[in-house]
């Protein structure tokens, strides 16, 4: 069987951790179990899949130095720096480029760096049982999770009939439904949690790109000595890989897995983890019947009357009162402040 190579993808502004965002402060880094980090528990979900050889991680220039502190095991020539940032469908395209220059053949998982997917096992399951297949090299492969609540921050994957054991066909798309439209899609058993992972082999990926994304297929080429063309990459439009391609793609596959999962997307999600393990931010000082607010860990003083259920996140000259349950507004909070 061909090689597998891993791809975590680490970069974008993380607007909803405002005002802890931007560049200096990637959402990768945050650690939802109060000990590792969302990038390095991403390299060890690679890593109990494939070799550490062939983990690769694809960031911008403005934070590849923090990428090399957090995943000092990572070799140089395995990080990835995009020349700029055009979302994940220029970003997964350069991983592919370079792993076909090492492996024309391989087939590629790849992975976000800022969500849980647990237990590995699950994971590698679910990889084994779609690789068996002999039509695996027709399809790209996404990952769904059975829902346990009604998320309405998160993507949905309507799933068809199962072509076998654990993995189906793909019918359609929802992104990010709102509560109560999520608690009907809870309902139905044919809609999943989108993991936000996939799994190609990279020949086939090279063929829906050149379908449905010609532009990135005809200028992210290797020139000359193997470099891409800085120029060209700049000039690309700004898409993701589920709007410019999957969404697009009819030969999609859904892999069901039996897994934990969670997209560490706003301050609830981040909250609700440190709290499940034991390690929340330090409480604020509460009085007038306040309760249950806490403060992100940054030395202030900061204290509350009158109202509960906040979490208080300074950072300088910028800072955040957030009733619990409001996480998505702060995507809104970041653009108003010229920040997003």
């Amino acid at each position: 069987m061909a090689d597998l190579f891993a791809l975590i993808l680490a970069g974008g502004a993380s607007s909803r951790f405002w005002p802890l965002c931007g560049d200096e402060h990637p959402k990768y880094l945050f650690k939802p179990d109060g000990e590792h980090s969302l990038l390095q528990l991403a390299y060890l979900r690679a890593l109990a899949c494939t070799d550490a050889a062939r983990i690769l991680v694809v960031t911008g220039a403005a934070q590849a130095r923090r990428i090399t502190h957090a995943l000092p095991e990572l070799p140089a020539s395995n990080l990835l720096v995009e020349p700029a940032r055009r979302d994940t469908a220029a970003a997964i395209t350069l991983g592919v480029r370079e792993v076909s220059r090492r492996a024309p053949n391989a087939h590629l998982l790849v992975l976000p760096s800022d969500q849980l997917l647990e237990p590995h096992q699950a994971l590698q399951q679910g990889i084994a049982a779609a690789r068996a297949r002999g039509d695996f090299a027709e399809f790209i492969h996404l990952f769904a999770v059975t829902p346990t609540r009604p998320e309405g921050g998160f993507g949905y994957i309507e799933a068809g009939d199962e072509v076998a054991q654990g993995l189906r066909t793909v019918l359609s798309f929802r992104e990010k439904p709102g509560e109560e439209a999520a608690r009907q899609l809870m309902e139905n058993r044919r809609y999943f949690w989108n993991a936000g992972c996939f799994l190609f082999d990279i020949r086939a990926f090279d063929r829906e790109l050149a379908h449905h994304l010609p532009s990135h297929s005809s200028r992210l080429r290797p020139v000359g000595d193997g470099m891409m063309d800085l120029a060209a990459y700049e000039e690309l439009e700004p898409i993701s890989i589920d709007f410019g391609l999957l969404e697009r793609c009819k030969a999609l596959r859904a892999i069901a897995l039996a897994a934990d999962f969670d997209d560490i997307g706003t301050w609830d999600a981040l909250l609700s983890r440190l709290e499940k393990a034991g390690k929340p931010p330090r409480a604020a000082l509460s009085v007038s019947g306040s309760r249950n607010s806490v403060v992100a860990d940054g030395g202030e003083l900061v204290g509350i009357c009158g109202d509960s259920d906040l979490l208080v996140v300074v950072n300088g000259k910028r800072v955040l009162v957030l009733k619990r349950g409001m996480g998505q507004g702060v995507k809104e909070i970041a653009r108003l402040s010229g920040e997003a």
